[in-house]
């Protein structure tokens, strides 16, 4: 596993293009690390696992400022099932980070509003987490 994290931080200048402002998540720059779950379908199997790997961690992911959000087809919703705010338009979010109507994908984004991480499959929470745990801005909170 520790090779995936040299490998996610060396992938994450490639997917740069993506910005909070682009995507309408600027009023998390500097506040939270969105994740975003891309779902083609509301009853994608891989959805459904993403989402339960994410609810078993929610402590964690909270305590990193980690806010889930699912990007599906007809909408935006948080990981309780929640409306997102109404700032989130799904179509916005698909075009920003590259990702079709149709496609699965799990996207980290950083304070930074750069992407730090992309999965076109379901991940563990513990990578993201442990991805998050060795960025220097993490590091300098957990002081």
């Amino acid at each position: 596993m520790n090779t995936l994290i040299p490998l996610a931080l060396a992938a994450s200048a490639l997917f740069a293009g993506a910005s909070f402002a682009a995507a309408s998540l600027d009023d998390y720059h500097g506040r939270a690390r969105p994740i975003l779950v891309f779902s083609g379908a509301p009853d994608d199997p891989r959805t459904n696992e993403q989402i339960a790997r994410f609810r078993k961690s929610q402590a964690a992911l909270d305590d990193r400022q980690m806010t889930v959000f699912v990007v599906g087809p007809k909408g935006v919703r948080t990981l309780d099932g929640a409306r997102a705010p109404a700032s989130l338009d799904a179509d916005s979010l698909r075009a920003a980070y590259g990702v079709k109507d149709d496609g699965f994908a799990v996207v980290l984004v950083g304070k930074d509003g750069g992407e730090k991480f992309r999965g076109l499959k379901a991940v563990g929470a513990s990578e993201l987490i442990d991805l998050v745990d060795q960025m220097p801005m993490r590091r300098n909170e957990a002081r």
